[in-house]
């Protein structure tokens, strides 16, 4: 959240970037490279990078401005075309991330772009606890792909279920 809040008050494209990257689970290059042709009626159709499968995913709404999507919609209808919606590099999208992290005070081991994607996935398996809805949302064709995002989800179950156990 104090990602989001310092992104939002310091930049709303750069803050839009990363609330995009954040609800689809995006790399940093599948973000970076998006145009308003793949927003249509009001969902993101994004082919993934490093073969896995194509996804179009809804837009998200939210009433807190923080973790709002909607944002893109009116982005793309400006950029109808093949321009790209966020036009920086990757390595100006890291340097961004970090910046923000910083300023947030997120500890330097998550102030990285590829941890958004993390995120998400954490907030799916918190709230479905179904290893295939996931896989499917993020696109992988391989479950073992999935497991690695949810690797810190178990870990932190682990500590959370050792806090409380007392002998």
């Amino acid at each position: 959240r104090r990602l989001f809040q310092v992104a939002y008050d310091s930049n709303r494209q750069h803050h839009l970037c990363l609330v995009v990257a954040l609800w689809h689970g995006l790399r940093v290059s599948e973000v970076i490279n998006l145009t308003g042709a793949q927003v249509v009626d009001g969902q993101l159709s994004v082919k993934r990078l490093k073969r896995s499968n194509a996804t179009c995913q809804p837009i998200h709404r939210d009433a807190d401005p923080l973790f709002d999507e909607s944002p893109l919609l009116e982005l793309a209808q400006q950029n109808p075309g093949a321009a790209r919606l966020f036009p920086f590099s990757r390595q100006r999208a890291d340097q961004l991330i970090r910046k923000y992290a910083a300023l947030a005070g997120v500890h330097p081991d998550k102030a990285h772009f590829h941890s958004l994607k993390h995120s998400v996935a954490m907030l799916l398996w918190d709230a479905t606890n179904n290893l295939g809805q996931i896989q499917s949302y993020l696109g992988h064709k391989a479950a073992s792909s999935t497991m690695c995002y949810l690797f810190e989800a178990d870990a932190r179950k682990a500590q959370n279920a050792m806090a409380g156990i007392s002998m």
